[in-house]
């Protein structure tokens, strides 16, 4: 890891090693340490004007991804920074843009996910579990409960998190912070 260790100077290069170690780390689930490394890298891209801004700009959207899946809003300052830095560089940027649209989509769902009806404990219990193989029945036995108490409880944590569906239940709950 290269946060904190400005003894190789503050040169754009240094910046891509911590934006490289960042994309690592969180492409191994070290999201933490990833937030770390990244910052790292976008403050010193920010202490040099006039470099080249494709550094920056994966930098800014490797930041975004990890705000998102630890369900921080920053995120969405990182995208309109991304957004506005696109806008100025030439064409051919259309796998970049694509990117920011994309990341603005599950930002829209964690937005979203941060204003529907918290889950009651119960609930949160049972969504951990739906991240798993087990059927609703599994899932009864597992918690001494009904398999009808577990299908109320489904179709509650489904409309309580704007899903429709297991899948995208536990993808909500994540972004959420629930499980």
């Amino acid at each position: 890891e290269l946060a904190g260790r400005d003894d190789l100077g503050g040169t754009p290069q240094v910046a891509v090693a911590h934006m490289a170690a960042g994309g690592l780390l969180a492409a191994q689930g070290k999201l933490h340490e990833a937030r770390a490394e990244l910052e790292h890298a976008l403050r010193l891209r920010r202490r040099v004007p006039g470099s080249s801004p494709w550094p920056t700009l994966e930098t800014l959207l490797l930041l975004a991804e990890v705000l998102l899946e630890l369900g921080d809003p920053g995120a969405a300052d990182l995208l309109a920074e991304a957004q506005e830095l696109l806008a100025s560089l030439p064409d051919g940027a259309d796998v970049q843009l694509a990117r920011v649209s994309r990341l603005r989509q599950g930002l829209a769902g964690l937005s979203r996910a941060a204003l529907l009806e918290p889950l009651t404990e119960r609930e949160a219990t049972v969504l951990r579990l739906l991240r798993g193989t087990l059927s609703l029945r599994e899932i009864a036995q597992e918690l001494h409960l009904s398999p009808n108490t577990i299908k109320t409880h489904t179709l509650v944590i489904y409309r309580k998190l704007g899903v429709s569906s297991r899948g995208q239940a536990v993808e909500q709950g994540r972004r959420a912070g629930i499980c």
